[in-house]
């Protein structure tokens, strides 16, 4: 079993939350931070000192079916404030960020929530008889709630051409990364997550991302579900309808055939990109792809995996290197500025988006793929926590080393990188114990996942 040969690993991540679990501010005023009512945790406990969006939702997954489990509907009510108060959920929880967002997992976050049971204080006994009908009268009110609020964050933060985000284009259905307090570029970027890469050019406000809009997609189709459950069919269908509209234009401007393989798409000239990065696998986590796409995209697992894991992006799609010497000095700044490595891009393991591109390949039943992936990243990760006594940011995914720094020092710690260590720990446990990796009766992929991911 996996969790035995990696026991070492495991209470090391154990004990980490501890270091990186916060109590909410009383008194104390820091004008550097947006307070937050609700207990919250932090990616690491040196640099990243604020609650981050993206961030949140990959450490989910090593909450998830543990006694901290708890503190899921805690985050998920800190973003909750955060957007009620601000008309945002910002980057992270400080003045600096509230003009931007991050990749939207909200509606996921919400879905995870509603999987824990609500703590109901007082004497459980008398309480037995009553606990299913409150626990359910109390999980769809609570429902009810959260998602009416990401419902108002789709809308204001990232469908309305109106607001000041700066997300939705004239004549597309599409959505790109944009920013309300600075310029475009650069702060599209920051609001990718991605920063910074190749993978846009320096011009990230151009594109349409496919990331991005998968993610939309997965709300609009979150929309559906939870309005199902709650009964309201009327709602649901227009839902769905709205989802199935995404899906069309992600098909038709997104999906290269001839290449096959998801792009991002650079609206200002009509054209997809041709810049091959692990985003391209994240219509399989969302379940977008059609069976025979699935298959084409799979193939394209021998650019980015090496002995270690997923690289970020293709080596194949950076620049080669040029020679700039017949260029004026005053011109080769910007050229040179594009060209020049990004932590982003090769030969960089990032592990949320290689954890999306693995769930992707479980969803569409390419389970060995998917297996020998963690099986690779667990092996790497334990080298470098049993040499370095942490884990870290990235890695770097030809020597499996601790990758190096950028714009700033790779970060020890570290929060998405213990809790992705940990899910794959679980799944691995779980598929070794012989059980069925999908829920029965279900015919063709996208397939519904017998286990927590």
């Amino acid at each position: 079993m996996y969790t035995e040969g990696y026991q070492d690993c495991l209470a090391y991540i154990d004990a980490y939350w501890d270091q990186i679990i916060r109590k909410p501010a009383r008194r104390k005023i820091d004008h550097h931070v947006v307070s937050i009512p609700y207990t919250y945790f932090v990616p690491n406990n040196k640099k990243f000192s604020y609650i981050y969006y993206w961030d949140s939702y990959f450490m989910f997954r090593g909450l998830i079916g543990t006694k901290r489990e708890w503190l899921i509907r805690d985050m998920v009510k800190n973003f909750t404030y955060l957007f009620k108060k601000y008309q945002i959920i910002p980057n992270f929880n400080a003045p600096a960020s509230m003009g931007r967002s991050q990749p939207p997992f909200f509606t996921s976050m919400i879905l995870d929530a509603m999987s824990i049971p609500p703590h109901i204080r007082g004497h459980r006994a008398k309480l037995d008889k009553l606990l299913p009908r409150i626990n359910k009268l109390i999980m769809e009110n609570w429902t009810r709630h959260a998602i009416a609020t990401a419902k108002k964050e789709y809308f204001h933060v990232w469908i309305d051409p109106y607001t000041f985000y700066n997300h939705r284009v004239e004549g597309y259905t599409l959505a790109r990364y944009g920013d309300r307090d600075v310029g475009y570029a650069h702060s599209s970027e920051l609001e990718s997550g991605w920063d910074f890469t190749s993978r846009f050019y320096n011009r990230c406000n151009e594109f349409f991302p496919i990331d991005l809009n998968v993610l939309l997609h997965k709300y609009e189709d979150d929309f559906s579900f939870v309005s199902s459950l709650l009964h309201d069919e009327e709602d649901a269908l227009f839902w769905k309808r709205k989802a199935v509209e995404r899906q069309q234009e992600v098909q038709k401007l997104m999906w290269n055939e001839e290449k096959g393989f998801f792009f991002d798409y650079n609206y200002l000239y009509q054209r997809q990109s041709n810049f091959l990065s692990l985003a391209g696998f994240v219509p399989l986590w969302g379940g977008i792809a059609t069976e025979e796409q699935a298959k084409k995209v799979r193939e394209k697992l021998p650019l980015f995996e090496t002995d270690h894991g997923l690289t970020i992006t293709a080596k194949e799609s950076l620049a080669p290197p040029l020679d700039l010497s017949s260029i004026p000095e005053q011109y080769r700044v910007g050229i040179e500025e594009i060209l020049k490595p990004k932590q982003w891009d090769y030969p960089h393991i990032w592990p949320p988006v290689e954890y999306l591109a693995v769930v992707g390949l479980l969803r569409y039943g390419f389970v060995d793929d998917a297996k020998r992936i963690m099986q690779k990243s667990l092996a790497m990760q334990a080298q470098v926590f049993r040499k370095h006594h942490a884990f870290f940011e990235k890695i770097d995914g030809v020597t499996g080393k601790r990758a190096g720094d950028f714009h700033y020092e790779n970060q020890p710690g570290f929060g998405w990188t213990n809790a992705v260590f940990f899910r794959y720990v679980k799944i691995l446990d779980f598929l070794e114990e012989g059980n069925e990796p999908f829920l029965p009766s279900q015919a063709s992929p996208p397939f519904t996942l017998a286990f927590p991911t």
